[in-house]
């Protein structure tokens, strides 16, 4: 039948001779054509073989993994790499616009560029992924770097699986593979000497920034879009309504907070008087911006009055803040080295600093708010963190007595009984802060 496919001898022809009986040869007898074609299996290309025994061994395997729709033809996995992600992945890629522009340089350096793309999808194994991670790690990148681009890699044979390849190399690969990152050391805080001294450093107008991070938890972003108008004073709360960004950096333009949602953050009377003392000092400065995605009621462009700008009145740049205004107070209170002025360029020369920029704000205003008994869920939402898991895998070591009142809940509800058994009941347990200073454990 049609359906199961057949196999034709291409050095003979189909019908037979009327006379002879017997079927008379082509004009391919005898050349180096592959002799025998497997035909008529509906959705599959027909191909040839040199013997019959592969060509019905194929045709078997091929119409298997048909009834299983687990069949692709390996031919059309000869494509490289390279030119699939151009012509056929990328095309088809919808991502924001402020993670487009890195997203596409770490696939083209590092994969299109590299010996893997310009291997062919279907030839790709083990072998030639761990080829490829030791190249990049002879660029030089760091192991989060390279994490992060098998995570892409990954994505792009996921949507070729179907198509161009029967399975993604990447899936179930042998340990030793992988590339993983390691997982360092956890999310630390400002002691509250160290943010005095930062703050204090910085110049006055960029202060507020580091305010909106480290009594409200503002990613940075979040604080270059943050408008006075954003300020409830009747519900003592900010609304965290948009953030400013940059494509490529050099076009700024205005979205919703990450994750786009809005949030609500508590606002404490002395954050409240920072703000109104910053305001009263740098006036906002009305600025109109490109709005990008949902929101905005669904406005193309949004004019909003910024907190915080620049000396000359212009929107916030994360480059240029970084390395004239945070770096620069790091190395003032000595918590990294002096710029190396050796090196040229005005923006380079800095120590390593990325685990002390603006996250270590966040990561402070954490801290203080588990440290003082607020719920998981409260701080999760004011972060804005898409679910309470995220703040306990980041933050839960910021938790002292995490454990403590359950240690000792029990020994309290059952204290009366134990005191007529003529047990003592255990001593409370005392916690020491980060400052050094014991407090009594709270049941």
């Amino acid at each position: 039948m049609a359906t199961s496919g057949w196999i034709e001898d291409r050095w003979l022809k189909k019908r037979k001779d009327p006379v002879t009986g017997k079927r008379e040869r082509t004009d391919l007898w005898g050349t180096k054509t592959k002799r025998y074609r497997v035909c008529g299996i509906p959705g599959v290309k027909r191909r040839s073989f040199e013997t019959l025994d592969e060509a019905k061994t194929w045709k078997i395997d091929t119409i298997a993994a048909m009834k299983k729709h687990e069949f692709v033809d390996e031919r059309d996995g000869e494509i490289l790499l390279g030119d699939y992600i151009a012509d056929e992945w990328w095309p088809k890629r919808d991502d924001p616009i402020n993670t487009r522009g890195p997203m596409k340089s770490k696939i083209w350096n590092h994969i299109v560029d590299s010996q893997l793309g310009r291997t062919p999808m279907n030839l790709i194994d083990d072998e030639d992924l761990i080829d490829w991670k030791l190249e990049l790690k002879g660029r030089g990148l760091a192991p989060a770097t390279i994490e992060v681009i098998w995570n892409h890699l990954s994505s792009i044979f996921k949507f070729a699986v179907g198509k161009r390849i029967a399975k993604n190399p990447c899936k179930g690969v042998d340990k030793g593979v992988r590339p993983v990152a390691s997982k360092g050391t956890k999310a630390r805080a400002w002691t509250r000497t160290e943010a005095r001294s930062i703050r204090a450093a910085m110049a006055d107008r960029y202060q507020a920034i580091a305010d909106l991070g480290m009594f409200a938890g503002l990613r940075q972003a979040e604080t270059f879009g943050f408008s006075p108008a954003d300020i409830d004073r009747d519900l003592m709360v900010l609304h965290v309504r948009r953030q400013l960004l940059w494509e490529n950096g050099t076009r700024p333009f205005l979205k919703l907070p990450k994750g786009d949602k809005e949030r609500d953050v508590p606002l404490s009377p002395m954050l409240l008087q920072l703000l109104d003392a910053h305001v009263k000092r740098f006036p906002p400065v009305k600025t109109t911006l490109r709005w990008d995605g949902p929101g905005n009621d669904g406005r193309d462009e949004l004019t909003v009055p910024l907190l915080v700008t620049t000396w000359h009145k212009n929107r916030m740049n994360p480059n240029t803040f970084n390395d004239r205004t945070m770096k620069p107070a790091l190395a003032a209170v000595g918590l990294i080295a002096e710029r190396d002025k050796e090196k040229g360029k005005e923006r380079w020369g800095w120590e390593a600093s990325r685990e002390m920029m603006h996250h270590r704000w966040r990561h402070t205003y954490a801290s203080v708010q588990l440290g003082a008994g607020e719920d998981v869920i409260s701080v999760s939402h004011w972060m804005g963190h898409a679910s309470p898991d995220i703040t306990l895998q980041i933050y839960a070591h910021f938790m002292p007595d995490h454990g403590q009142r359950g240690r000792t809940a029990i020994d309290r509800w059952l204290e009366p009984e134990l005191k007529q058994g003529g047990v003592s009941p255990a001593p409370r347990l005392r916690a020491v802060s980060s400052e050094g200073d014991e407090s009594e454990g709270v049941a």
